[in-house]
């Protein structure tokens, strides 16, 4: 296909699984193309996350009441507003590129005819805009990064307030460095807790795009058979279809730069360049924090003072029903949880985002994406990753010379002398306050390490910095396995690299077994969970057994030992928190001696779990594992037989490299998934990639489910310009 771009002619190829290669002669006519390619096959996508984002979905598609909660959602976080303030803060260079880039979006959606599903709810697209594009960076940051922050120091919270006692708190949580006081979490149980967060069982809460979990690594030259360095990554989102990503390959002459872009985003998220290649994980920084606010007549308390409260009116105006005012409080620290006109005085909490404190982190990181298209070496890659304060985010990359690095990126807050983070602090205390923000070269960082290797997976990086922004990493199961893998062999090859994508041993069992072992029986289900080779393989009927027994064991011991089973069943089976906590719950339950354990001790608790996991017949673990890949417009709503939505066995666990958590959102199975994969060799200009889902958002296109049968079976495309 030729299409006129904005100096000159664009030339797109369709490429596998419908995935466009976009030839063009400058730089702004590239931008043009890619999104005159998005703007052609993810039209559904791309203005979904955009209402969505604004709070306009219950205004524009329809007024449930599940929309509206997401609406009054979004507008009390208010990133729609503040991405059209931060257009004026772009540079030249990326307000051309986003131009550019807009236009080609536009050009397409009007050449083309309007998705049917809106045609039915009787919505029109409206133009894509530089705004939308800084929309999307922010909700990208904000949701499953920072809001994952958030909810689990809520959940600490709410320990605290439903009276876990402290020693417990702290065991679970080791790195709350406060002391906690009786008069402390008497304070904590005045607070009116009113969480805006969006309720697991909303429809539509999957649409936003949420990092959870992920893996990246890159190899040096030493360890690699090609005699260059090799990068690897599989960021884990929850699946859908369309799949998030949207692969290209972009070439201007004999440059190119491909890998995996978002729709309605100009930029290469993970891929390669000629001279470089990167991936991303979920950096795990605790960018937020709760304060305490006391209120008095919509005043609060600051020292002996007592300021007015900032108050945004915002109108929501849903399908077919009454308009909905809604009142957003904000103090000095951040955003109110909560209507004090409505509740009345007392304490509340408001909630603190470093990206929204500052401001313009989505302008500056645009900035820094666009020079990353430049940069030849990881030492400059370094450097344009470090800029980027709109996220989060682990960033691991590889260039043609051999050099291998990693950078944290995102905001973090200075916080107070002594503290934690993870406790809400006395906001009428200014001691308390943010100090500024810590210096990104303070971050976690690493440069061509000596053992010629770089692996992360959402674990404790600290160590790698001089400030400390990790506060509730996920567990090093999978960096460990996958670094046990790498050091196996002494040169490393592509094929190596595909095998750790999909190997699906569990660092998990090969700890816990030892404990289990001398308690199994002499029963088949002993016997069969007593040989198991702690793989999870589709057909392991050990595999089945080790999860009943160990999920028994976590409901025992936190559940009806704690907080109470039917919590403790819900954190597991219809949030994802436990998903994200689990080796919080794992390192008090490898521990000898526990206050969790209470007097029976852990032995007798292990063999209560022993019994209940083992006492009904095993299944296979596939059978265990079905899950449904749903459209994301229609959530599951229409039969199976239409072909909307995709079923698979998710094989695997909380700890192998491919992780498997299914838990319920929206009141449906949701799963973190490997939602591309990619690998790098520099001394070729290949990129091998696979993801769960070809270019197209329509049902009846080819390129709907393209891709799916390769991803789940291990086969990769080969890219190359």
């Amino acid at each position: 296909m030729l299409i006129p771009g904005v100096h000159g002619e664009i030339h797109i190829t369709r490429m596998a699984h419908g995935f466009p290669r976009i030839q063009a002669h400058s730089q702004r006519d590239q931008c043009y193309g890619l999104g005159y390619a998005h703007g052609m096959d993810r039209q559904m996508h791309m203005w979904l996350l955009k209402l969505i984002g604004r709070g306009q979905a219950s205004e524009k598609l329809m007024g449930s009441d599940d929309l509206i909660v997401v609406d009054r959602y979004m507008r009390w976080i208010g990133v729609a507003a503040e991405a059209e303030v931060e257009v004026a803060q772009l540079s030249p260079q990326s307000q051309a590129i986003l131009d550019a880039y807009c236009q080609g979006v536009n050009t397409a959606v009007q050449a083309s005819k309007t998705p049917w599903e809106f045609r039915m709810v009787g919505y029109k697209p409206d133009a894509w805009t530089p705004a939308d594009v800084l929309l999307l960076a922010k909700l990208i940051g904000f949701v499953g990064l920072t809001q994952s922050q958030g909810e689990m120091e809520k959940f600490i919270i709410e320990l605290l307030r439903k009276g876990v006692d402290v020693p417990r708190v702290k065991e679970l949580f080791p790195t709350i460095t406060e002391e906690i006081d009786d008069e402390y979490i008497n304070l904590l149980r005045q607070v009116k807790l009113d969480s805006p967060m969006i309720p697991d069982s909303v429809q539509w809460h999957h649409l936003l795009p949420s990092f959870h979990a992920s893996n990246n690594w890159a190899v040096s030259p030493a360890r690699s058979a090609s005699g260059k360095a090799i990068l690897c990554g599989d960021p884990h989102l929850a699946l859908q279809l369309p799949s998030i990503w949207y692969e290209t390959l972009l070439q201007i002459g004999d440059e190119y730069t491909m890998g995996a872009t978002l729709p309605g985003v100009p930029v290469m998220v993970l891929g390669r360049t000629r001279h470089l290649a990167w991936s991303v994980t979920y950096g795990t920084m605790d960018s937020i924090d709760y304060f305490i606010e006391e209120v008095k007549d919509c005043r609060y308390r600051r020292g002996d003072d007592w300021l007015p409260l900032k108050v945004r009116e915002e109108t929501i105006t849903p399908k077919k029903k009454a308009p909905i005012t809604l009142r957003v409080y904000e103090t000095e620290h951040g955003l109110l949880e909560g209507d004090p006109a409505e509740t009345g005085d007392g304490y509340y909490l408001s909630f603190a985002w470093s990206a929204k404190q500052k401001g313009g982190t989505a302008a500056e990181s645009m900035d820094g994406f666009a020079r990353l298209k430049e940069a030849q070496t990881t030492t400059q890659a370094l450097a344009c990753f470090a800029d980027l304060t709109f996220a989060a985010f682990n960033w691991v990359m590889a260039d043609d010379q051999g050099d291998i690095g990693y950078q944290l990126s995102g905001l973090y807050p200075i916080k107070a002398a002594g503290t934690s983070g993870l406790l809400p602090y006395k906001g009428w205390d200014t001691v308390h306050d943010w100090q500024g923000y810590a210096d990104p070269h303070d971050y976690p960082h690493a440069l061509n390490p000596a053992n010629g290797l770089l692996v992360t997976a959402n674990q404790d990086l600290n160590e790698l910095g001089t400030v400390r922004p990790m506060t509730l990493p996920m567990s090093d199961y999978r960096s460990d396995r996958i670094r046990q893998l790498l050091l196996e062999k002494e040169k490393l090859t592509p094929a190596d690299m595909r095998r750790i994508h999909y190997d699906r041993y569990s660092l998990q069992a090969e700890l816990f077994m030892p404990l289990i072992r001398p308690l199994l029986p002499d029963t088949e289900n002993g016997k069969r969970l007593q040989n198991w080779d702690l793989r999870y393989d589709a057909e392991s009927l050990g595999a089945t057994l080790f999860e009943r027994v160990y999920r028994a064991i976590v409901q025992i011991v936190f559940g009806e030992q704690g907080i109470g089973a039917e919590v403790m069943a819900h954190i597991m089976t219809k949030t994802g928190l436990f998903a994200m906590l689990h080796g919080n719950f794992d390192e008090v339950l490898r521990q000898e001696t526990s206050a969790w354990f209470g007097e029976q001790g852990r032995e007798a608790l292990l063999r209560q779990a022993v019994e209940r996991g083992l006492a009904e017949t095993a299944v296979p673990h596939a059978q265990t594992r079905r899950t449904t890949i749903y459209n994301f417009f229609f959530g599951g709503q229409l039969p199976r037989w239409m072909g909307f939505d995709y079923e698979l066995a998710h094989i695997g666990s909380r700890a192998t490299v491919p992780q498997s958590q299914i838990f319920e959102a929206a009141g449906r199975p949701t799963s973190f998934a490997p939602s591309v994969r990619i690998i790098c060799d520099l001394a070729t200009d290949e990129m091998h990639t696979n993801l769960p889902g070809g270019a197209s958002d329509r049902r009846f296109s080819k390129y709907y489910t393209s891709g799916l049968k390769e991803w789940e079976t291990g086969v990769y495309d080969i890219w190359q310009p």
